[in-house]
């Protein structure tokens, strides 16, 4: 009888730690904006008023990357390390969009972090993939 095969692929623990560092960033800045979204708000260098429709749309804001920080944890768990770096290269597009708009409302100080992320995100996912 052959010896069974893993449960899952073995990967480079580095290409996890990766997954999981986006994990852990979808997560906290998606709980940062449910439980408080004037916090989170200011970290884009727009400050908004709580128990507005503002601070509503930030709680949309945090449920999805809530929930998107979750589904990449989920891939992690199952050794889908494929569609975990696929979805941490699609960030790249989420981070180029919200350079553009930090840019507009808050100046180069704010749109820095998310240029940057934009333009690194891509080498590491296709790392992660490989």
């Amino acid at each position: 009888m052959p010896p069974s095969a893993p449960a899952f692929p073995r990967h480079d623990p580095n290409k996890l730690y990766a997954g999981y560092f986006v994990s852990f960033f979808l997560l906290s800045t998606g709980l940062t904006g449910l439980l408080t979204p004037t916090l989170l708000a200011a970290c884009f260098g727009m400050p908004i008023a709580s128990n507005t429709y503002a601070s509503g749309f930030v709680q949309c804001f945090g449920s999805r990357n809530l929930t998107l920080g979750i589904l990449n944890t989920v891939f992690l768990q199952q050794g889908n390390l494929k569609a975990a770096a696929t979805l941490a290269g699609l960030l790249a597009v989420d981070g180029a969009l919200d350079a553009v708009v930090t840019y507009g409302f808050g100046g180069w100080i704010w749109m820095l972090p998310h240029l940057l992320g934009a333009a690194v995100i891509p080498f590491v996912s296709r790392w992660m993939a490989s």
